[in-house]
C-alpha cells in the first residue's frame, strides 16, 4: 500500500484528472445500463405482446417496480400513438443513449489517457534527475543495463498501475453494481438464482488457471537451469573435452531437456483444456439460467417472469462477465506494476554519496589557483 501511495503522488494534481474521469464514466454507465433497460420495451413492441397495464406506477411488495412502471408508460403511449410510432420513439431514444454512452466513455478514456501520460512524465522524470545527480562510484557499482532497463522498461509498465487502480476502485465495480441491480429489477428469483450458479464455474477455472501458473513457474526454472548449463559447458568446454567429460555433460542436460518437454507438454494441454471448459461451464450455466427462466415463463403465475423480460435479461447478463474479467486483468496488471514501482523507487531512493556540505560557498569564477592536499 505504501508503494502504491508513493507512485499516486507522481499523479499529482489528480483530482484534475480522476473528477473528470468520474463524472464521464458515471454517465457512460448509465447510459449503457439503460440501453438493456430498453430491450423489454422494444420487443413488446415488435411481438405486440405488451399487456395493458394502468398508467401509473406499479407498486409491488417492498418498494416500487421501475420496470414495471416504465412499462405501463410505453404501453399507454403504443394505446394513444400506435405501435409504430412507439417503434420509432423506442428505437430513436436506443439510439441516442448509445451515442451518449460512447461519447462518456470515450472522454473518460481520454481523461485516463491524460492521467497515464502526467504520470509517467513526472515518473521518468524523477528517476532521470536522481540519476543524474548520483556520484560516479554509483555507475562502477551498478550494471548500466540494469539502471537502463528501471528508467525505460519498469516505469513504463508502474504507468498503468494508477489507471488500473482507478478501474478497480471505481470503475468495474459501479459497472458490475449497475448490471445486477438491472438483473434484480427485470427478476430476484433468476438473479438470485444464477449467483448460485456461477461462482461453481468460477472454482472449477479457478483451479485450472491456478495449476497452469504452477506449471509455468516450474517451467520457467528449468528453462533456466538448461540455459545455466549451455552457458558453463560452452565457458568451460576446453576443461570438459580435456578431462573427458562431455557424456556426463549430454546427460545433466538431457535429463533437465526431458524434464522440461514433459512438463511444458503438460502445461500445453491444461492450457488447450482451458478454453473448452470455461466455455462448456459458460453454456451450462446459461442453460441452468434458460432453464429456470423457462419455468418461470411456463407456469405463468401471476408473478411470472414475461417472455421479452426473459430475453432482455439473458442479454444484459451476458454483459456481467466483462467488467469481472476486467477486474481481473486490472488486478494482474497492479500486482506486477507494484514490483515493477518497487524497483523504480529503490533507484529514486538512492541518495548521493558525495553532496555539498550545508555551508558551501558557490564559486561563481576561477580566481587563483586549485590545491590538492592530503591526497595519496
Amino acid at each position: 500500500m505504501k508503494t502504491y501511495l508513493r507512485l499516486l503522488s507522481f499523479a499529482k494534481p489528480i483530482e484534475k484528472f480522476a473528477i473528470p474521469y468520474i463524472i464521464a464514466t458515471l454517465l457512460a454507465i448509465f447510459f449503457n445500463t439503460f440501453n438493456f433497460s430498453l430491450l423489454s420495451p422494444l420487443l413488446d413492441t415488435l411481438f405486440n405482446q405488451a399487456k395493458e397495464t394502468p398508467n401509473v406506477p406499479a407498486k409491488v411488495a417492498g418498494g416500487w417496480d421501475l420496470l414495471g412502471t416504465f412499462r405501463a408508460y410505453i404501453t399507454a403511449f403504443s394505446t394513444e400513438h400506435g405501435p409504430m410510432r412507439t417503434l420509432q420513439i423506442v428505437c430513436g431514444v436506443i439510439f441516442v443513449s448509445v451515442v451518449l454512452s460512447n461519447f462518456f466513455r470515450y472522454l473518460s478514456q481520454r481523461y485516463m489517457e491524460d492521467l497515464r501520460v502526467h504520470t509517467l512524465l513526472n515518473l521518468r522524470k524523477s528517476v532521470f534527475n536522481n540519476v543524474m545527480d548520483l556520484q560516479l562510484g554509483f555507475f562502477n557499482n551498478e550494471r548500466k543495463g540494469d539502471i537502463i532497463s528501471k528508467v525505460a522498461s519498469d516505469v513504463q509498465v508502474v504507468q498503468f498501475t494508477v489507471t488500473n487502480t482507478l478501474q478497480v476502485v471505481f470503475k468495474e465495480p459501479v459497472q458490475l453494481i449497475f448490471y445486477i441491480v438491472l438483473l434484480l429489477l427485470i427478476s430476484v428469483k433468476l438473479t438470485l438464482f444464477s449467483l448460485l450458479v456461477i461462482p461453481v464455474s468460477g472454482y472449477i477455472i479457478s483451479k485450472i488457471v491456478k495449476r497452469l501458473k504452477q506449471q509455468a513457474t516450474a517451467a520457467q526454472e528449468s528453462f533456466a537451469k538448461m540455459i545455466g548449463f549451455l552457458d558453463e559447458s560452452l565457458g568451460a568446454i576446453k576443461i570438459i573435452k580435456a578431462f573427458n567429460a562431455t557424456e556426463r555433460i549430454k546427460q545433466r542436460f538431457h535429463k533437465e531437456n526431458v524434464y522440461y518437454s514433459n512438463l511444458n507438454r503438460k502445461m500445453v494441454r491444461r492450457q488447450q483444456a482451458a478454453s473448452p471448459v470455461s466455455q462448456t461451464l459458460g453454456v451450462l450455466v446459461v442453460v441452468s439460467i434458460v432453464l429456470y427462466g423457462g419455468s418461470l415463463i411456463i407456469l405463468n403465475k401471476e408473478d411470472a417472469l414475461q417472455p421479452s423480460d426473459f430475453i432482455a435479461y439473458i442479454i444484459a447478463f451476458s454483459q456481467v462477465m466483462q467488467p469481472v474479467k476486467a477486474l481481473t486483468d486490472s488486478f494482474s496488471g497492479i500486482h506486477s506494476g507494484i514490483s515493477a514501482g518497487e524497483r523504480v523507487l529503490e533507484l529514486i531512493d538512492t541518495k548521493a554519496e558525495v553532496t555539498d556540505k550545508p555551508d558551501a560557498v558557490t564559486i561563481n569564477e576561477f580566481n587563483e589557483s586549485i590545491t590538492f592536499e592530503n591526497v595519496g
